[in-house]
C-alpha cells in the first residue's frame, strides 16, 4: 500500500506539473494579433486575460510538491522498519491529501477556468484536474486511515487492553 500510494503520488504529480503545459492545455491567449482580441467570451474580457491562464502555474506548484512529498514518503517508508518515523509519515500523508484537495481547488475555487462551456480549459482541463485531485485525495486518506488504524492498534496492545475482535488469553 505504501509504495502504491507513493507511485500514484509521483505519477499524479508529473501529470499535474506537465499536463496543463501540454495535453491539458488551457485556452490560448487571444489578445495579441487574434481576430477575436478583446472579444468578450463567456462573460470574460479575453484582452485582460482569462482566469484559466493561472492554472498551469498553480498546477505546476502542486505537482512539484506532490512529487517531492511522494519521493520523501517512499524513502522514509523504506527506512522505517521500526515504525520510529510514523509521525513524519503521517504528516506526509496529510500533505498528500491536501495536495489532492489543492488539485481539485485549482480549476474550481482557487484559480478557476473560463465560464464558457465550449473552451478547452472548461471541457478538458477542469475535469482532468478534478479527477486527479480526487484520486490523490482518496489514496492519501486511505493511507492516512490505515496508518492511524495501525497506530491505534499498537497503542491498544501496549496498554494491555483487549481489542474487540481478539479473544482474551
Amino acid at each position: 500500500m505504501k509504495k502504491i500510494k507513493d507511485l500514484v503520488g509521483i505519477a499524479a504529480g508529473i501529470v499535474l506539473a506537465v499536463g496543463p503545459y501540454t495535453f491539458l492545455h488551457v485556452c490560448s491567449d487571444m489578445s495579441g494579433g487574434s481576430e477575436m482580441g478583446g472579444m468578450e467570451m463567456g462573460g470574460m474580457d479575453m484582452a485582460s486575460g482569462a482566469p484559466c491562464h493561472g492554472v498551469p502555474a498553480a498546477s505546476l506548484v502542486v505537482g512539484i510538491i506532490l512529487i517531492a512529498v511522494s519521493l520523501i514518503s517512499l524513502i522514509i517508508d523504506i527506512r522505517d522498519k521500526d515504525n520510529n518515523l510514523s509521525i513524519v509519515s503521517t504528516a506526509l500523508d496529510v500533505i498528500i491529501t491536501a495536495a489532492g484537495v489543492a488539485a481539485i481547488g485549482i480549476p474550481t475555487f482557487i484559480v478557476g477556468v473560463c465560464s464558457s462551456a465550449h473552451m478547452h480549459c472548461h471541457m478538458v482541463t477542469r475535469p482532468a484536474l478534478i479527477i486527479i485531485g480526487v484520486i490523490v485525495g482518496v489514496v492519501g486518506l486511505v493511507s492516512l486511515a490505515y496508518r492511524v488504524g495501525l497506530s491505534f492498534k499498537e497503542e491498544v496492545k501496549k496498554d494491555g487492553r483487549v481489542l474487540l475482535n481478539e479473544q482474551p488469553q
